[in-house]
């Protein structure tokens, strides 16, 4: 299945995915493999979890898979806030991923769980 015929959460969490590749990509090598690939995994396992959320009818499953979706996202919210603080990625950059990806994947995992917990 293309990108494409993913739900919009799927489609805004890998773009936000590839935008912290280049960002990492881009890092002093002392915070590359330690923020920088903390900050990639989680997004990874974001990704990973809109999928498996995505896959399972069971009701029980997908709650517990966008549950764990939340909480992992809050942590990435967290790591990305440390890399603008810690000027790895600028004020402007910061703000771009926050209005164009983060708030919007936040929202829409918010949306998610409060439907499968109805």
């Amino acid at each position: 299945m293309s990108v494409r015929n993913q739900p919009q959460v799927y489609i805004k969490t890998y773009q936000l995915l590839k935008e912290l590749h280049e960002v990492v990509r881009n890092m002093p090598k002392h915070y590359k493999y330690t923020l920088g690939e903390s900050s990639l995994e989680l997004a990874w396992r974001c990704l990973d979890l809109i999928v498996e959320a995505n896959f399972y009818y069971n009701t029980r499953i997908k709650r517990d898979r966008i549950t764990e979706l939340s909480l992992t996202f809050d942590k990435l919210k967290l790591r990305l806030r440390m890399l603008n603080e810690l000027k790895l990625i600028n004020l402007k950059k910061y703000r771009y991923l926050q209005f164009n990806y983060v708030n919007s994947i936040g929202e829409m995992i918010g949306g998610w769980k409060k439907w499968v917990n109805s």
